[in-house]
């Protein structure tokens, strides 16, 4: 899914301790929502808890736990059971944002680090997690757990969080981890100019990208970590094979066959996010051959004609690129914030 996955297999796959390191509470204004995590090794760091002095100083204390522990794996039971300490983010860390966290830290043992490394592993090659948003990971390197993402979910909102993001399931203690950088799917249709641009806006962030069109010389040539690329002679029926929730771009170089995709995305009513590149005018003349084709007035109203966010103008491919990127990140913070099962007593940001 995402490179960071990548290095947190490594940083799991080393001989030597790691601590992980978690948002586990949250009050007033702080730089990241509980479940928020990073990885700490002697000699590496994965993933991050908001940066600044705040990361800095967890850094440093778990550098010298592990510097002075002549046998660190002595220490699991220790702080393995939840050392929770609480940081006020004053002038005494040196961050202005008002608010306070509560750290967790646990020494992870062999299996929990063998859960966790399958679990990145599982996200890295594109199976596993319809939500892919949490992992939940036992606290006891006495017990083995499944790290899935979407009975995690689940429990969160059954059972509700714990103080230290910790929910019980079957009498054992489990982290339910944020995986905030999981990629959201998005299906371009279209490689011109607007297309490729796209590619480019999107590719540093959260999104694995797919990449249609009956064109095969205008996908020659494009790679990309998150991209795949798909030559279709008929792309609308390439929307059946579309994973439900998956985000959908129209813009092709044909208006017709802009239509029968667009169709096809609205009929299933299962997907996110169904933009499509036009003027106001375009959108009229869809809608009205749309509910000729019998399409209800519900489904007709997920489409998006004109994309992008409100004011800015610019028709360049990487201005309107980057006004669409803008759009679907705020679609994804709020399908992620709909779907949050930690509650906190406030959230802000940093």
């Amino acid at each position: 899914m995402t490179l960071s996955h990548g290095v947190h297999i490594d940083l799991l796959s080393s001989p030597g301790p790691v601590m992980l390191v978690s948002v586990a509470a949250i009050r007033g204004s702080t730089p990241r929502e509980a479940g928020a995590f990073m990885l700490i090794g002697p000699d590496g760091i994965s993933g991050t808890i908001g940066g600044g002095n705040l990361e800095h100083q967890v850094t440093r204390r778990v550098r010298d736990a592990f510097a002075a522990a002549e046998d660190v794996s002595a220490n699991i039971p220790d702080i393995a059971n939840s050392e929770i300490v609480r940081f006020p983010l004053g002038p005494g860390l040196g961050q202005c944002c008002g608010g306070s966290v509560e750290v967790g830290l646990h020494l992870l043992g062999p299996s929990q680090k063998t859960i966790l490394s399958n679990a990145f592993k599982q996200l890295v090659s594109g199976g596993g997690h319809k939500d892919g948003h949490w992992i939940m990971l036992p606290t006891s390197d006495n017990h083995l757990g499944v790290a899935d993402a979407e009975q995690s979910a689940v429990l969160m909102r059954t059972f509700g969080a714990l103080r230290g993001g910790m929910v019980s399931h079957n009498g054992v203690d489990m982290l339910c981890l944020r995986l905030d950088d999981a990629a959201t799917p998005v299906w371009i249709f279209g490689a011109g100019h607007v297309g490729t641009a796209l590619v480019n806006a999107l590719a540093p962030l959260p999104f694995d990208i797919h990449l249609v069109d009956p064109r095969e010389d205008y996908l020659t040539g494009l790679s990309g970590a998150k991209l795949q690329v798909c030559h279709s002679d008929k792309p609308q029926d390439e929307v059946a094979d579309i994973p439900a929730g998956a985000h959908v771009l129209i813009l092709t170089h044909n208006h017709a066959l802009d239509f029968d995709i667009c169709r096809a995305a609205l009929v299933r009513g299962d997907l996110g996010f169904v933009g499509m590149i036009g003027s106001q005018t375009k959108r009229a003349r869809f809608i009205r051959r749309l509910t000729d084709r019998g399409l209800s007035a519900a489904a007709i109203d997920r489409l998006t004609c004109p994309i992008g966010v409100g004011g800015i103008t610019g028709k360049q491919p990487a201005v309107i690129a980057a006004s669409v990127a803008v759009q679907l990140l705020s679609v994804r913070e709020a399908q992620m914030a709909q779907n949050q099962p930690i509650k906190t007593a406030s959230d802000g940001a940093g």
